[in-house]
């Protein structure tokens, strides 16, 4: 049996996680609201949830084990960083529920090969609609392979289950939820459903207007056949599927009458996952069909504009990879929250390259310390180690709180800014092993994030001839410190900036120095 959970509740009220639900519904209700508390198992997670209008806890009937859908591209153009904002948060939050909190996550992806927009292409450039979304359809997947963002473990396509999405649409005129009209359009019928609107408050908007809808806020989940277009025959007549009712057909074939995760853009709250909600729960017969929704926000250029194809403001994720890499796209995502707007300008995008460099430096750095001809024998330095769990523990219950990865990118900043104090520090003793914990704990997240930390495939020098030179010009600087040569130190000065014009950047400090490809 579901519980209703009610808004308000402190969050110091709720009782450790450990426990039974029995104990987490025992609480006292202060206003009621339309979200379900699932049964099952508490993970010690809050996100965000647009019904409740507030975090709530995720619980899962398996611990371990979750389903996730993501509303995938409508293929008739080729994504921009927008899309890619999207697709690279949601890739991060995903990848948090694996690999910090050891969900077996189960993802699949709606793909829409057929739609207006892709027809219009189509009959555009003389081209077969099928043809269009596959060219564009494998555009997407190498854009999102050249941002580091893992494929889904399914992908469904609409033309490759109209069969399912007539069953679907079948059943729900069959319970009298919705209504065939005169041009053979199926309307989802809005005054059957009393829930309408739970995703968000209702507007005084709906789809177009039509002389055979009931009601304004009616929608189409079967289009009538239209001249030209593509269709399909069903025993209400021809036409193809309505947008909303693609993705609630194929996820219930996927994942059957209960779904953990559904994920995609703020833009899609209303009317795309309403009316999703809406006609999964009339199939299903069930009171809540996804339990959790998430929701990225925009990425905004020159201020609160969104990136979009109608306002012809877009950028493609080739031309971002020509100006940045991938990791420093990402850094971007995580200093930012996933439900909020990040906008895309230089100064987001250096501050995110510095940021990532910093961790590159510190890596480097470490190894050089770890590997340096220190006469001194190794200790431990119990404050460092303190340091280094307390960040572990920090981070964690960040994590725990609606994904705030900018706030375990600020711990990570801080943690090793304290470590590059007492590295730089010649009279400071020696620490390799603290500091090397401490070196693989900041790879580890980094890379749990989704972070490659790769150098760019752009440079041809090698590694090795690089150390060579950066050596090379470090007994030099050295010689030149020790004689105050203010010339050679000049010379010295050049040849770095002569290196990062060249995208290496050398980094001088008193344990020896590092150097990193930048952009």
């Amino acid at each position: 049996m579901h519980v209703v959970l009610y808004v308000k509740i402190k969050m110091r009220l709720l009782p450790i996680f450990s426990r039974k639900l029995s104990h987490v519904c025992s609480l006292k209700p202060y206003k009621e609201t339309k979200w379900l508390m699932p049964n099952g198992n508490p993970t010690g997670i809050y996100i965000y949830n647009c019904v409740a209008d507030q975090r709530v806890p995720v619980i899962l009937s398996d611990p371990h084990v979750a389903t996730w859908y993501s509303c995938g591209p409508t293929v008739y153009d080729s994504a921009h960083i927008g899309h890619a904002s999207c697709y690279v948060k949601l890739d991060i939050v995903q990848r948090i529920l694996k690999s910090f909190f050891n969900i077996k996550l189960v993802t699949a992806m709606g793909v829409t090969d057929i739609d207006d927009k892709i027809i219009k292409k189509g009959q555009e450039t003389k081209t077969n609609f099928r043809a269009i979304a596959k060219q564009y359809e494998h555009e997407f997947w190498t854009d999102l392979a050249s941002l580091n963002v893992e494929k889904p473990m399914i992908i469904t396509r609409v033309s490759e289950h109209i069969s399912c999405i007539e069953h679907f649409v079948q059943k729900i005129i069959d319970s009298d939820m919705a209504y065939v009209a005169g041009d053979g359009s199926v309307y989802f019928d809005t005054s059957k459903f009393p829930a309408y609107g739970k995703l968000q408050k209702m507007q005084d908007s709906g789809e177009p207007s039509s002389s055979d809808k009931r009601n304004k806020m009616d929608f189409a989940i079967w289009k009538g056949e239209k001249p030209g277009e593509p269709s399909w025959e069903v025993s209400w007549g021809k036409g193809r599927p309505g947008w909303h009712i693609e993705c609630s057909a194929m996820v219930s074939k996927v994942f059957g009458c209960q779904l953990d995760f559904h994920a995609g853009g703020i833009d899609l709250q209303f009317p795309h996952h309403e009316n999703e909600e809406a006609q999964s729960c009339a199939f299903h017969n069930t009171k809540q069909w996804a339990n959790y929704w998430i929701h990225v926000g925009h990425l905004h250029v020159s201020g609160d504009i969104k990136m979009s194809k109608s306002l012809k403001n877009t950028i493609s994720i080739a031309e971002l990879l020509n100006s940045y890499s991938a990791d420093t796209f990402r850094m971007a995502c995580l200093m930012s929250n996933y439900r909020y707007p990040i906008e895309y300008n230089e100064k987001v995008m250096r501050t995110a390259e510095d940021v990532l460099k910093k961790f590159k430096f510190f890596l480097k750095d470490a190894e050089v310390y770890v590997n340096s001809t220190a006469f001194e024998s190794g200790d431990y330095k119990d404050k460092l180690l303190k340091d280094l769990q307390k960040i572990e523990e920090d981070n964690l219950e960040a994590l725990k709180a609606d994904f705030d990865t900018a706030t375990c990118i600020s711990n990570l900043q801080n943690l090793i800014q304290n470590t590059n104090k007492l590295m730089k520090m010649d009279t400071n003793g020696y620490y390799p092993v603290p500091v090397l914990l401490i070196a693989d704990y900041v790879t580890n997240v980094l890379m749990k994030f989704g972070l490659t930390l790769k150098q760019s495939s752009e440079d041809t020098v090698s590694n090795s001839l690089i150390d060579t030179l950066v050596e090379f010009r470090q007994v030099v600087r050295q010689n030149a410190l020790c004689r105050k040569d203010k010339e050679l130190l000049s010379a010295c000065d050049v040849v770095r900036d002569k290196m990062k014009s060249n995208k290496v950047q050398i980094n001088d400090s008193n344990k020896g120095p590092s150097w990193v490809f930048v952009k």
